[in-house]
């Protein structure tokens, strides 16, 4: 630390390279407190507690019935991470700010800047949908003093547009292959078009026609499209995927790979020894045409087998047949509940972690975005046309009709278990609504977190969100 310092780190565009890559590091935890809990909270997913297996002191019970309090870790877990990458962003873009243009190649400065606002945009809007307004802040100190208030969840809003539409103009449209997972103008196009579908949800007034031309932005671009096998999208090799508008690169090695399929297949059925934890509802996995949709292929139903074809057992010895139904979110045994395994089993993981990149932003999923605009705005016939060259990508029968709960349906079979859902219930009314083990809560408040009791501790200028207990 006494040979390192801010003074004398910057001497060239290299330093401020390795910094930016820190900012990006901070995407990672996404893979965890955040897609938890945009699954666990949703209709597509369920951790039941399985004998002494997942109990967890009640945390996965408490998101999926929606009765969270401020000390659930998953929740405070994800505050912590935002703001993580919130304050490191918020360090590099300082001290970027503050750089001799002269160290820069070309418009790498303006580039660097603009990707770094994008980042901070993002962690910027995982809190606003999470947790509603949070302070704003541009400097990289903060003075213990006169410690910041939180600013509405509109102003919130606002910002995260205003930096997404500044940015854009200084992205590139894409980066170098060993630059892969960079940020680009479709990147933040992408992420625009999905603050701006929920602008309602967030200011209290629609931006269909914003959300459209983001949309359209990405999709006149030319640099996406949908591939020809839908599971080419979450393949163990899928960084070149077409439809990989904004993603996290993975990596085989440990603390670096994705290890979504380790949380809900069975002990058994891996070298790797995954966890048995995350399963469906049956009334999701019996929603889809399991016959003729090949999306439904993410669902391990019905007994399991080895590559040779031999028949597993659980840790008992009992067939492992994994049925659709739970006795209740505890008392399941070891194989009730349907398993997902949406991204390819990589035979060459570390400890599970495996090399499968995950899209943040899909191009399917900017494509149904455009869909619902154009049919939230009366252009039913626009948005069918869409939503049929999706179904018919994944071998489904034409739909001869479109209605919003419709679209909602096929975002569910689309985009299943990619961490979207409770953002997709809630702008569509139904996150308070009844669902297996889960019932109806009838608070509208549910749909923000609370605000974790260490940060109330830590600012006693930011204030709890209603409906939950200030201490």
């Amino acid at each position: 630390y006494e040979d390192i310092t801010a003074d004398n780190f910057f001497s060239s565009e290299g330093d401020y390279y390795s910094v930016m890559v820190n900012a990006y590091g901070n995407l990672r935890p996404w893979l965890w407190n955040y897609y938890n809990i945009s699954q666990v909270t949703s209709d597509e997913t369920i951790v039941p507690t399985r004998g002494g297996d997942w109990g967890d002191g009640g945390v996965w019970r408490e998101l999926h019935q929606h009765n969270w309090s401020p000390t659930n870790g998953h929740i405070v877990g994800l505050w912590n991470d935002a703001n993580k990458g919130l304050a490191q962003t918020n360090q590099f873009i300082f001290d970027l700010e503050a750089a001799d243009a002269s160290l820069f190649s070309g418009n790498n400065k303006a580039e660097y800047l603009a990707e770094a606002k994008v980042l901070r945009a993002y962690y910027y809007f995982q809190l606003m949908d999470f947790f509603g307004g949070v302070p704003i802040l541009e400097t990289a100190a903060i003075d213990p003093t006169n410690l910041p208030a939180r600013n509405t969840r509109a102003e919130v809003f606002e910002f995260i547009k205003s930096e997404l539409n500044t940015a854009i103009p200084n992205l590139k449209d894409e980066h170098d292959a060993d630059q892969y997972g960079r940020i680009t103008s479709g990147a933040a196009n992408g992420l625009l078009a999905r603050l701006l579908l929920n602008a309602e949800v967030y200011s209290g007034t629609a931006d269909y026609a914003g959300a459209l031309a983001a949309c359209n932005a990405v999709i006149n671009s030319g640099m996406y499209s949908l591939e020809a096998n839908y599971h080419d999208n979450f393949a163990v090799d899928n960084g070149g995927s077409t439809e990989a508008v904004f993603s996290i690169p993975n990596l085989a090695v440990g603390g670096f790979g994705l290890t979504i399929h380790m949380r809900t297949m069975h002990y058994n059925q891996l070298p790797s020894s995954p966890w048995n934890g995350f399963c469906t509802l049956a009334d999701f996995y019996n929603s889809f045409d399991t016959a003729n949709d090949v999306r439904s292929d993410i669902f391990l139903a019905g007994q399991q087998y080895d590559d040779a074809g031999n028949a597993l057992t659980d840790r008992q010895g009992n067939p492992l047949d994994f049925t659709a139904s739970l006795p209740g979110i505890t008392g399941a045994s070891e194989t009730d509940g349907i398993r997902v395994v949406k991204w390819a089993i990589d035979n060459g993981a570390a400890g599970g972690e495996a090399g499968n990149d995950l899209a943040v932003v899909r191009y399917a999923d900017v494509l149904l975005m455009k869909a619902e605009c154009l049919l939230a705005t009366g252009d039913e016939t626009g948005a069918l046309a869409i939503v049929n060259d999706i179904r018919t990508r994944a071998g489904a029968t034409a739909r001869t009709s479109l209605s919003m709960d419709d679209l909602l349906e096929e975002r569910g079979f689309e985009l299943a278990w990619e961490g979207v859902r409770r953002m997709d219930l809630i702008r569509h009314g139904k996150f308070t609504d009844a669902w297996e083990l889960k019932e109806v809560t009838g608070e509208d408040y549910v749909k923000l977190m609370p605000i974790p009791f260490s940060a109330l501790g830590a600012n006693p200028q930011l204030d709890q969100n209603p409906g939950y207990p200030a201490e």
